[in-house]
Parts: structure tokens; sequence; C-alpha cells
């Protein structure tokens, strides 16, 4: 198995229960590793054996940026199922972060993961 990971992906989207949330875009940070077997991408050298992480990412900020949640809970399952459109992938861990969520704080993340 391997793993590819996609640090830091920034998406702007419309999050939180608090009236200014609601109309106006917030930052927030997406964090992916993708587990899928890389053997036969090993192999040919070929992209359409791989995981496709370029797609992988503008399908993520499509989901987000399309997205209206109130809760990061909503915006993680949202992201997931999209993700499980994806061939060959094993399993995802996903971690969201929303830096403008606690003025106290650098960020609030919310963080889970597939089998």
């Amino acid at each position: 198995m391997a793993i590819i990971d996609i640090d830091g992906l920034k998406v702007r989207t419309i999050i939180g229960t608090h009236p200014w949330e609601r109309k106006n875009k917030q930052e927030l940070i997406i964090h992916l590793s993708l587990k899928y077997d890389a053997q036969k991408a090993s192999l040919s050298d070929n992209l359409k054996d791989a995981l496709d992480y370029e797609q992988i990412a503008k399908a993520v900020i499509k989901t987000v940026e399309n997205s209206r949640c109130f809760l990061l809970e909503k915006l993680a399952e949202k992201i997931l199922n999209q993700l499980k459109t994806f061939k060959g992938l094993q399993s995802v861990s996903l971690q969201i972060d929303k830096p403008q969520a606690l003025p106290e704080a650098r960020c609030v993340s919310y963080k889970i993961s597939t089998s």
C-alpha cells in the first residue's frame, strides 16, 4: 500500500452557524491522506494506473466551494462521499482546519478516517 498526502489545500466556502458565517465565505484548509495500491502504477509508469491526485484535489475543491454546510462534520461526509468515486482508493484520512472558528485559537480542526 502507498499513501499520497495532499496537505494544505485552501478553499473558500460558506460554513458555520453564526449569521456572519452564513454571509461571508471563510477559508478552510483541507489535509488528505489517501491510501491505495500503487504496485501497478509503479510498474507501468502510467497515470491511468495511478491515483490521480490532481483530479482528487479538483473534486474536493468543487465539493467544498459548492457546499453551504453548517457543520464541519457534514462537510467532511460530503468530501468522503465524493472520494468514494475514485477507483482504487482504499482509505482516506481527512482533516479540515477552520482558522476563523475561535479568535483565541489558531484554528479548529475536524479529523475523520475511513477504513
